[in-house]
């Protein structure tokens, strides 16, 4: 069963008896933290809401709905007369396959049919805030692998493991109305692949944003898109997330539904993401933290070192030419931001939400890259995000960001955030981030570029050029 979560003006939501109705007011999200008592069966439980004022409309309604779910699989399963229980197993105690309609969910952004969303989603440059959409992505991947998983028994976290990749199609439109939809598309053993698009609504589609609110509405997909269904100039952006489930209690990995397809289509879709898993697990292979770069990478930072000795004063063995405006070290790009973390800014499992940390890392890589491009930047892909550790609530977030690549206006930045202690002045790497942009006005004839001045800093130059190449690749 698909389920569609969608944008109201003005809307009452209440669930059951297990949550007080919440008021949404356009985009200005303040919802009120009630604990509230529920009663299942014998069983008495409190049904905590999380602060969600800090995060988009449908970023809050994904959990809410999520959170209703499991409220009433609680109470489903309390209600089953004493000595049976309901089995999420076949008879010979597999997992029931799911389909891909199974997992499918959509959410909408109507730009233009409601003008006062965009104020929430609006950058200085009157651009929309790529920040607040990554986190509109997390959530809508979370609520499409619960979906996928929710015959499973409710003692199941599921987290993001990794965001292979995010690819910017064309810039997303302030004036269009615009649909996010995705669903599972590939599934390990624990582990799930989401694929996400983001598309235009056609001006002259004749869609309403309360036609978009109207649960009988015929423009509410419950079914997999047909790859007809989308043209060229409407796409947006896709994104692919790895969902990875873990048993609630012992913290190990568990195991997910398997696909079933309904056509030959899906079954293509299912291959595909196989063939990525494989072409990902060589690309870990290969990375440069594990094998020596190949005979031509050796060759490019030869050239780069010939370069930079240029530039190095005489007296330090350097040929003493003086460095041109446009050059700048590496290490001279490095930009740092400290963050307390909040309750206001958790999930429903109490950690802080992931696409909390993706926005800001995106802020603080788009703030480097402004600063050395002198330029607004345009996002064209993230690439590759791996959720080592968990940040829990009260810790301190370091984000250290760095131009690592260059070539003609385009920039590569990697984010690293590790989790410091105050107290033991110590600190464990939980997340890197790769981005990359395009400067909008660079400077003609003065396009800034950077070059690496120590054998570390040749290798980061070196795995930016290997992700700026995937990204000339992308189709």
């Amino acid at each position: 069963m698909a389920v569609l979560i969608t944008h109201a003006l003005t809307r009452t939501v209440g669930f059951a008896k297990s949550y007080a109705p919440i008021a949404f007011r356009g985009f200005a999200t303040k919802l009120n933290y009630v604990p509230i008592k529920e009663t299942t069966g014998q069983i008495q439980t409190t049904a905590r809401r999380p602060e969600f004022r800090k995060h988009s409309q449908q970023t809050s309604n994904l959990w809410i709905h999520r959170m209703k779910d499991r409220i009433l699989q609680l109470t489903k399963q309390n209600n089953l007369t004493p000595g049976l229980a309901e089995s999420p197993a076949s008879i010979d105690g597999r997992l029931n396959d799911r389909t891909m309609n199974d997992s499918f969910v959509q959410v909408f952004l109507p730009f233009r049919s409601d003008p006062t969303l965009i104020e929430d989603y609006l950058n200085p440059w009157g651009r929309i805030r790529v920040g607040k959409v990554l986190e509109d992505l997390d959530a809508l991947a979370a609520s499409i692998s619960f979906l996928h998983c929710s015959e499973i028994s409710s003692n199941l976290t599921i987290v993001t493991a990794t965001v292979d990749r995010i690819d910017i199609i064309q810039e997303i439109p302030k004036d269009d109305d615009i649909s996010i939809f995705g669903h599972v598309t590939y599934v390990g053993n624990s582990s799930m692949e989401i694929t996400i698009h983001m598309q235009k609504i056609p001006k002259n589609s004749g869609i309403t944003a309360e036609e978009m609110n109207d649960e009988a509405s015929p423009y509410r997909r419950t079914m997999v898109p047909k790859m007809n269904e989308r043209t060229e100039n409407d796409l947006i952006l896709v994104a692919k997330f790895i969902m990875v489930a873990l048993d609630s209690e012992t913290g190990k990995s568990a195991k997910v539904p398997q696909i079933r397809f309904q056509n030959e289509t899906e079954r293509e879709i299912f291959a595909n993401g196989a063939i990525h898993k494989a072409a990902k697990q060589n690309e870990t292979h290969a990375a440069l933290i594990n094998r020596p770069p190949s005979v031509e990478e050796m060759s490019f930072v030869h050239a780069l070192y010939k370069e930079y000795i240029k530039y190095v004063p005489i007296g330090e063995g350097g040929e003493g030419v003086p460095k041109p405006e446009n050059i700048i070290w590496m290490r001279d790009t490095l930009l740092q931001n400290i963050n307390l973390t909040y309750p206001q800014d958790r999930n429903i499992h109490n950690k802080i939400f992931g696409g909390y940390l993706m926005r800001l890392a995106y802020e603080v890589a788009s703030t480097t890259g402004m600063i050395f491009c002198k330029s607004p930047l345009k996002f064209l892909s993230l690439d590759d995000v791996t959720f080592r550790r968990p940040v829990e609530i009260g810790d301190i977030l370091d984000l250290r960001s760095q131009v690592v690549y260059t070539h003609e206006s385009k920039v590569v930045i990697k984010v690293v955030a590790h989790i410091a202690d105050a107290q033991k002045g110590t600190s464990v790497l939980s997340n890197e981030f790769w981005f990359t942009f395009d400067a909008v006005s660079p400077i003609p004839g003065k396009t800034r570029r950077i070059i690496p001045r120590t054998y570390n800093d040749c290798m980061l130059y070196l795995e930016g050029k290997r992700r700026f190449s995937s990204l000339e690749n992308f189709p």
